[in-house]
């Protein structure tokens, strides 16, 4: 068992309370063209950063654009932690009209504009509608960074037979087998956005094999031609033995279509029982220096607002819910205070909330009856969504597209 949280609760005694949050535990994987670039949990929250050719440190707490009403974590603040863990950099450009960076390097990974091959974010295995420095992220999420990210290539995960958490939902990253005996895995790809409801189907015909971990920066490289990798079946189903003790890891290989899996490090514990020990470093939550040794908070101030200013109204449109019963849904909104929400759009009722403040308001995405009607014919239908909030005489708009599920009783 992990002392994270013990190591986690003894760092929070020793920061300043200022009004900068404290750092939250998150798991950061950050995939690039050929090796995983960092994997594993970290301390992190959100911060000011700088890629490697701009020329001033940037916001990156989760108010940016006005996203969230107060500053927290968020992915590319987590990801510039990790790979300072590791003495790298990033690098970006930066979009004012966004206030955000579009991430062009991570590591040593640059993206390639003339075959598509672009950074993508995703977290909790759902690619995110805002950058990683606007969307702010919970306690244990996981951050996953993917180069090449939308060539229609859907990521692995990568699991013991017996973890009870179902994809995309991280599993468990260890797992335990007596030397000698089999290791049931199973290995699953997942795809879909924020707001839909996420595509998951075994993975057949995929490589799992050993990892071996470059010492010094802590790349991953998956031993596909290793003797000991083994292929999934068409039900995504594999089985591998280890015939020495310790700790033993494993990746699913990226492979045509596919994103390479997280890793899973296997005790291999002796005959009859035993253990292996604490597990590499790598997997225990590590903290970065920053963290270790707070320096005051930074100067960085955002031009539009004043030190006696009231941020900006803002909305945010959380997780779409559906109810495949009724052919209705549930849409979350994050908003920033009080106002009033409204919601239309095509092939929904209209629906208004009121919010007495910042925080979540749950409101009910109705189907008309043409778009019942194609749900009873078909089961699914799209729609297109229009909240909008307004507030202190402000109204801010989002949209969203998504589709409508009906469970039709088979004939």
């Amino acid at each position: 068992m992990r002392a994270a949280p013990l190591l986690a609760a003894l760092l929070l005694l020793l920061l300043p309370s200022a009004t900068q949050a404290a750092p939250t535990e998150l798991t950061v994987r950050i995939e690039g063209a050929t090796r995983t670039l960092f994997e594993g949990p970290i301390l992190s929250d959100g911060h000011d950063v700088e890629a490697a050719s701009d020329t001033q440190p940037r916001p990156c707490d989760g108010t940016n654009g006005g996203a969230n009403p107060a500053p927290g974590p968020t992915p590319t603040a987590a990801a510039v932690d990790a790979m300072g863990l590791v003495g790298k950099d990033f690098d970006g450009r930066w979009y004012p009209g966004f206030d955000d960076y579009f991430i062009q390097r991570w590591g040593p990974d640059r993206e390639d504009p003339e075959s598509g091959a672009f950074w993508g974010l995703l977290v909790n295995g759902m690619l995110t509608p805002v950058g990683g420095c606007q969307w702010q992220d919970g306690a244990g999420d996981e951050v996953l960074w993917v180069y090449d990210a939308f060539n229609g290539r859907s990521p692995l995960r990568l699991a013991a037979a017996d973890d009870p958490s179902q994809p995309p939902q991280s599993p468990a990253p260890t797992a335990a087998v007596e030397v000698g005996q089999p290791l049931a895995l199973q290995v699953d790809s997942y795809s879909g956005g924020e707001g839909e409801e996420p595509t998951i189907e075994p993975a057949a015909a995929v490589t799992v094999a050993p990892v071996a971990t470059e010492a010094g920066s802590g790349y991953e490289t998956v031993e596909a031609g290793s003797p000991d990798a083994v292929t999934t079946a068409a039900d995504g189903t594999a089985s591998v033995s280890f015939d020495s003790v310790g700790w033993h890891r494993l990746k699913a290989q990226e492979d045509a279509g596919y994103i390479r899996s997280n890793r899973l490090d296997v005790c291999v514990e002796p005959m009859g029982g035993g253990t292996c020990g604490s597990p590499p470093a790598d997997a225990q939550l590590r903290v970065p220096e920053r963290y270790r040794n707070p320096s005051p908070p930074p100067s960085v101030l955002r031009p539009a607002l004043g030190a006696d200013l009231e941020p900006a109204p803002s909305l945010r449109l959380g997780r779409l819910k559906l109810d495949p019963r009724s052919g209705a849904a549930t849409l979350v909104a994050l908003v920033s205070g009080q106002g009033r929400l409204r919601l239309g759009g095509r092939g929904v009722r209209p629906f208004a909330a009121g919010a007495g403040g910042a925080g979540r308001v749950a409101l009910r995405v109705r189907p008309t009856e043409k778009t019942l009607a194609a749900l009873r014919r078909s089961g699914r239908s799209p729609v297109s969504l229009r909240v909008a909030f307004v507030a202190d005489g402000k109204a801010l708009v989002k949209r969203l597209g998504a589709t409508l599920r009906l469970r039709v009783p088979s004939r």
